[in-house]
């Protein structure tokens, strides 16, 4: 869906163990949609997931104005770095729209079960052992509009371990967000960054605040 030409600069914030230009691929979608794009990389695992959003918040005052009209795509970790942004400086959002693909919002047990270990602590970091299932995740949903995209398509090694339907490492509940529209589509959890109907859908909901018929709305889980 073309967005026109007056559409909202978009920032993307990518997740755990990975930069800013592994979303080159959504980011370049998005820019077919007709959305601007910005890429905000960030150190994953030597901060807390307030640091980032305490680096988030000073890399995006030196680009935009507080209150102008945003769009926000965070994959995984960075979709909670998001909620941690609206948590310091809600204004940021005031106009926003904002998508989270594949975002532990209530929590990982695959973060829980990693940490259970040393080199499992080490991968994960500081921010992502605040992940871990039981954990406090109690930053707000940011203000504006805002949709969460969970993956679906597993692996037999996660069988196991994850309720289903799960992404491969974060399960379709623990994605969910109360207040946020949610949809499931077929992808991983690292895929749906270079997942063609993840984007189509992504854009959909930044231009018109809503998904429609992309996805597929899941059981009451929030």
């Amino acid at each position: 869906m073309a967005a026109g030409a007056s559409a909202r600069p978009v920032i993307l914030v990518h997740g755990l163990w990975m930069a800013a230009p592994v979303m080159i691929p959504l980011a370049r979608r998005l820019r077919r949609a007709g959305f601007p794009t910005h890429r905000f990389g960030y150190p994953t695992r030597h901060a807390t997931v307030a640091d980032h959003a305490e680096r988030l918040d000073a890399w995006l005052a030196a680009r935009f104005t507080p209150g102008e009209p945003l769009g926000f795509v965070g994959h995984s970790l960075g979709g909670v770095v998001l909620r941690a942004l609206a948590e310091r400086r809600p204004e940021w959002f005031a106009e926003g729209r904002t998508v989270m693909l594949g975002t532990p919002n209530q929590g990982s047990a695959g973060a829980a079960f990693i940490a259970q270990w040393g080199p499992g602590r080490w991968w994960l970091g500081v921010a992502g052992r605040e992940l871990r299932a039981g954990a406090d995740l109690s930053w707000p949903v940011p203000p504006g509009e805002v949709a969460v995209l969970a993956g679906a398509r597993s692996r037999w090694w996660t069988r196991w371990l994850l309720e289903e339907p799960n992404d491969g490492l974060v399960t379709v509940a623990e994605a969910c967000l109360p207040g946020a529209e949610l949809r499931t589509l077929p992808a991983g959890h690292t895929g749906m960054i270079f997942n063609r109907r993840v984007a189509e859908a992504t854009a959909h909901f930044l231009a018109e605040g809503r998904l429609d018929g992309h996805g597929e709305p899941p059981p009451a889980l929030c």
